[in-house]
């Protein structure tokens, strides 16, 4: 997953799906120019499909694949 924290403030993403996994959720975030990234945060962050919500990079450890 690419974004760790989500926030009320900053870069904004669309919710297009989310899936519960125990103490956490995987969501599916659409950015503004129309690209994809998932974020596994905490399930104290309940957002709603379609919600806009901000979002923040926080990299711990990047795994890139070429295209």
């Amino acid at each position: 997953p690419a974004f760790k924290e989500l926030i009320r403030q900053g870069a904004q993403a669309e919710v297009l799906h989310k899936a519960f996994r125990g103490a956490e959720f995987l969501y599916t975030l659409q950015l503004p120019g129309g690209g994809r990234v998932m974020s596994l945060v905490p399930s104290h962050h309940n957002h709603a499909i379609g919600e806009k919500i901000g979002i923040r990079l926080e990299i711990d450890h990047l795994v890139a694949f070429r295209r």
